[in-house]
């Protein structure tokens, strides 16, 4: 069965090679006959697609050509598409800081909304292709390729925070094909971590997303990381099938980068087995693949033939491969070392110039703050003159209405201590063991004593002011409007009187349920109990977190007769149901 798989891997690499290089000749014609900008940008950014993955190098020289182009000819969404393709081979390439440079220009453009008034059309696999739409399927790619260069720094968090953010883009304009690509980032990275169910769930949605869109330029990507979760799991039947499915799938899309990873593993693997044939052929196809790319990994490519030619017992060609891993991998450590060490100067660069940023904005935030205040300033001073020229006016009162006064300040004072005695009695019942849950509804009591009270006042200042009127008609010896004045003051008045009884029952209410408990079952309206406690719970939740808001909404059975209860038990049971409820309402709303 190996042998054969070797003959069609090496049948089919003449056509892999053939297909790719014809797709290649006719954009290279198509590119010498395009007479302006608009058409040549297409198509030297598609040919540095096509090398991005074989050769990197010319795809970068490509994506430069592209980046020109858009340039000149002011076309800033298509400029961060292309910084987005550079910055991703740049990061290939171990080039880190060039690669953060393009991603940092590039978020600048597509994040700004502004630009998607001057775009050239973008035929991106997405459900409608408008200029926002267009923006946004940029944007998603840009954090999905910075993800690439946060992995490749170590940056795992940030790494995880990027390629999400990009799926959540490419959700919100159904870019499917950028959809598979992060689910299968994301698997790779949870692989690392060790998370390997994750991981496999991942891929199996990358897998299904590229065969159902038919987008299966890297579906040998999303074999090779399931092939690595079942090595990991010491599934050794089902790693190696994914192995050769990967291998495959990457000589049929033309794949040469993802074809060269399967050797790879592929060598390792028989490496790790003993199994020298198969070891040494793989690291061999790897080598070959590698130096067609130039790719900064032939130091490891290297060190499995020298690993493959020791098994062998071939010593001469081993040691000459070991030499040849060592010379490759120390220079291109120094070479990631320095790459590494200009990124981080870099990435701290960029730190110092978003806090210039922040302390301007700070200042501009300042001054604003300061205009604000000023005009606050003569508001207040504006508001002082009338309130002085109105008090002015009020200590013109004669005796009677001082004596008003004096009844309307003692009604005050008495729900003012009807309020401390309130407060005193929760105080009380904190203390108390069967009653602690009452101590969290201070706010809730207090919003519903607020009513009468606001009542009160309310009527007070109207009485206040019919009084002025009453004083002004019997000056003018208007007898029948003298009259009407003091109904309405009568009426008012019993208003006054309702509302206190109104407060002061509220509050006996409250301190029949802070007595200490006899035992003594007496008749009760549990309608009205539920409705109590219901709203002092939610008016206690509602002191504490000012964002809750509930709809409350009741539907008592009317016809429910009064039974025997212990009152305080029963108010305790459903103060507590009703905190449970809120609370998880309130937990269930933050989630969303």
């Amino acid at each position: 069965m190996k042998t054969c798989i070797k003959i069609v891997l090496l049948l089919l690499m003449p056509a892999f090679g053939m297909a790719q290089q014809s797709e290649i000749d006719s954009l290279k014609k198509a590119l010498k006959t395009a007479h302006t900008d608009s058409a040549r940008f297409p198509i030297v950014f598609i040919l540095g697609l096509n090398y991005d993955e074989t050769n990197r190098d010319t795809s970068l020289y490509y994506f430069d050509q592209a980046l020109a182009v858009v340039k000149k000819n002011n076309q800033p969404l298509a400029e961060a598409g292309c910084l987005s393709m550079k910055g991703y081979v740049l990061t290939h390439l171990g080039k880190y800081p060039e690669s953060l440079e393009c991603f940092q220009q590039a978020l600048k453009l597509a994040e700004d909304p502004e630009n998607e008034n001057n775009t050239w059309a973008f035929h991106l696999p997405i459900s409608k292709n408008t200029p926002h739409n267009t923006r946004i399927a940029i944007l998603a790619n840009i954090h999905h390729n910075y993800g690439h260069l946060m992995g490749n720094t170590n940056n795992i968090d940030e790494q995880i925070l990027q390629y999400k953010e990009a799926k959540k883009l490419a959700g919100e304009v159904n870019e499917n094909q950028l959809l598979a690509l992060v689910n299968m980032n994301l698997g790779h990275v949870y692989i690392d971590l060790r998370r390997l169910d994750s991981a496999l769930v991942y891929e199996q949605g990358a897998e299904r997303i590229m065969k159902r869109t038919g987008f299966k330029k890297y579906l040998s990507y999303v074999y090779l990381e399931t092939s690595n979760i079942y090595i990991k799991k010491r599934n050794a039947a089902m790693a190696l099938q994914y192995f050769h499915k990967a291998a495959n799938a990457g000589i049929e899309q033309k794949n040469i980068a993802a074809v060269g990873y399967c050797y790879r593993d592929l060598a390792n693997y028989y490496l790790s087995e003993k199994q020298k044939d198969s070891s040494l052929y793989y690291a061999k196809k790897m080598l070959g693949i590698l130096q067609v790319m130039r790719s900064k990994d032939l130091g490891n490519a290297y060190a499995y033939l020298y690993q493959s030619y020791k098994l062998v017992g071939k010593t001469d060609s081993a040691y000459k491969y070991q030499g040849l891993a060592l010379t490759a991998k120390d220079s291109s450590f120094n070479a990631t070392v320095k790459s590494l060490a200009d990124f981080q100067k870099l990435s701290f660069q960029a730190q110092i110039h978003a806090q210039e940023l922040e302390k301007e904005q700070a200042a501009t935030r300042s001054k604003i703050r300061t205009y604000v205040l000023l005009a606050g300033i003569a508001v207040l001073l504006l508001l002082a003159g009338i309130f002085y020229r109105n008090n002015r006016q009020k200590q013109k009162v004669n005796n009677v209405l001082s004596q008003q006064k004096e009844e309307i300040a003692a009604q005050r004072d008495n729900l003012e201590n009807t309020l401390c005695d309130l407060k005193a009695t929760q105080t009380q019942l904190i203390q108390s063991e069967k009653m602690a849950s009452l101590g969290e509804l201070t706010a809730g009591i207090a919003h519903e004593i607020q009513n009468p009270l606001n009542f009160v006042n309310n009527f007070s200042e109207v009485n206040k002011e019919m009084l002025e009127e009453l004083e002004n008609e019997i000056k003018n010896g208007n007898t029948e409007d003298a009259l009407a004045l003091t109904a309405d003051l009568i009426k008012n008045e019993e208003k006054i009187n309702h509302h206190g009884k109104r407060a002061d029952g509220i509050v006996k209410g409250m301190l029949e349920h802070s007595r200490s408990r006899s035992g003594t079952k007496e008749p009760t309206d549990l309608n009205v109990m539920a409705d109590e406690f219901m709203r002092l719970s939610y008016h206690g939740l509602r002191s504490k977190d000012k964002s809750f808001n509930s709809e409350l909404s009741t539907h008592f059975d009317t016809g429910l007769p009064k039974i025997e209860v212990v009152q305080q038990d029963i108010g305790r049971v459903m103060l507590n149901l009703f905190n449970n409820a809120f609370y998880a309402i309130n937990q269930e709303e933050k989630s969303w």
